[in-house]
């Protein structure tokens, strides 16, 4: 039990972060596009991070649902699951798309974020 309690709080600690990371992620990829920012490498590290922090929590996920023995909860995975795809997507995209690589992965982040809320709302 404690550690189910455990795996729960960082399933949603984790939750918030990726929803704010790839929100800064989706604005960053915005003003890159527009050519307010000029600098593009440290936006593909806050992008790998926010995408990073999509596997952590479908392993945090996964592991919550074999601890507790919790019954599935078909939408909630089907946006967790979406997110993953979503990255696979706009990695296989990345070097096809030219120069407007920056608003697809701000678009995409947007996107991401937006199935993080859901998952989260979905998941409570």
């Amino acid at each position: 039990m404690v550690l189910g309690a455990a795996l729960r709080n960082a399933h949603t600690i984790f939750a918030f972060v990726l929803i704010f990371s790839n929100a800064i992620a989706g604005i960053w990829g915005v003003l890159l596009d527009k050519k307010n920012i000029s600098n593009p490498k440290p936006f593909w590290f806050c992008v790998g991070i926010a995408q990073l922090l999509i596997f952590v929590q479908a392993i945090l996920g996964v592991s919550l649902q074999a601890v507790d023995d919790l019954e599935p909860r078909d939408f909630h995975y089907l946006y967790g699951f979406s997110m993953i795809i979503g990255v696979a997507l706009l990695y296989g995209y990345k070097n096809s798309i030219g120069q407007h690589r920056f608003i697809m992965y701000g678009l995409g982040s947007f996107f991401i974020m937006g199935l993080g809320i859901r998952a989260l709302f979905l998941g409570s």
